[in-house]
């Protein structure tokens, strides 16, 4: 599994629970950025250069830019999972989760659609230790 590609889903993950209510806020914009930055960037959970956390930001600005659909975006995120949960480590669990939860509380904290993303999805991480 490349790393980029991780990065890359993450970024559909967080666009999917971002426009869970329709739209995405600024508050979830400068969220997803804060991420990036300083806490994706920080983890030093591979080997690999930092610019691979940036693909995050990129997929969800291109999601976003092109009016992409939710439902698409976090299928995607899950179709991946699927394919690649037997390389997935604790730690990639652990910041995704981090990360979906971080966006969904950016604005007016965890609605329903979001929660019902965010549950599904811990769902399906059960599977990794």
């Amino acid at each position: 599994m490349e790393i980029k590609e991780f990065y890359v889903h993450l970024g559909k993950l967080l666009y999917a629970v971002a426009m869970a209510d329709g739209e995405v806020q600024d508050e979830e914009m400068q969220e997803l950025y804060k991420l990036v930055i300083s806490e994706l960037s920080d983890e030093n959970m591979f080997d690999q250069e930092e610019v691979n956390v940036f693909y995050t930001e990129f997929e969800f600005e291109k999601l976003l830019d092109n009016n992409a659909n939710k439902e698409d975006a976090y299928n995607a995120f899950v179709k991946y999972f699927d394919e690649n949960y037997k390389n997935f480590t604790p730690h990639m669990k652990k910041v995704t989760i981090y990360a979906v939860e971080q966006i969904a509380k950016a604005f007016d904290g965890i609605v329903e659609e979001e929660l019902v993303m965010i549950d599904g999805l811990k769902d399906r991480l059960k599977i990794i230790s």
